[in-house]
């Protein structure tokens, strides 16, 4: 792995203990993508939903934090927290590693702000969901929500585009549902559940049959 930059900003996504006073921390950073790093003594300041400056030393899979400083802290709890565990997992499946994404961090740290500020827990996934994927999936970076008619009902496919189906068929999703998705707006109430499945097909096509442990909990 290329050295560090001097001072980059990320997250924590997950932490697993390695020695006394030692863990392995699986970050998303602004400008490395997604890596792992060790870190030592720091145990107060690198917990996950906090916004880091980072900067690390060493070459190789497992390099060594030396900058771990808090700039903001998302204090999330029950539901809330269950739902930022979720987020953090899906980066995790999904996103390669050493791969900047630059448009990662800030959907992730979008997710943060709203389950902290208690917007409805449904909405906020859905609308990260659609914010983690859209670049991985040129299809979905390329759909114009202003050319979905509301009263018609398709089928996603990463690999086959967009399809126009008939009304309540399997897999299907009307155009007003996908076009709130598309465009980060609420979904229907009576859509939600729609819209949830819709999405969760898609994540898995991407993930392969990796699972998601943390799904279960939402």
């Amino acid at each position: 792995m290329s050295a560090a930059p001097a001072v980059t900003q990320g997250v924590v996504l997950h932490a697993r203990p390695l020695r006394e006073n030692s863990r392995v921390l699986d970050l998303l950073t602004a400008e490395a993508g997604r890596l792992s790093a060790v870190v030592r003594g720091k145990a107060g300041a690198v917990q996950p939903f906090v916004l880091l400056d980072l900067a690390w030393r060493g070459r190789g899979d497992l390099p060594t934090l030396s900058v771990a400083e808090q700039q903001r802290v998302y204090p999330l709890t029950g539901r809330a927290l269950v739902c930022g565990l979720y987020l953090n997992e899906l980066v995790l499946r999904l996103y390669p590693r050493e791969a900047p994404i630059p448009e990662a961090l800030p959907a992730l740290l979008s997710g943060y702000a709203r389950l902290a500020a208690g917007e409805r827990a449904d909405m906020v996934l859905r609308r990260a969901e659609w914010a983690l994927l859209a670049p991985l999936d040129s299809g979905l970076e390329h759909l114009n929500p202003a050319e979905l008619e509301p009263d018609r009902w398709y089928r996603y496919d990463p690999s086959g585009g967009l399809d126009v189906v008939a009304a309540g068929g399997d897999a299907a999703i009307p155009g007003v549902a996908l076009r709130a998705l598309a465009s980060g707006h609420a979904v229907p109430d009576n859509l939600a559940r729609i819209s949830r499945d819709f999405m969760r097909r898609l994540i898995d096509t991407h993930l392969a049959g990796r699972p998601l442990r943390t799904r279960g909990l939402l």
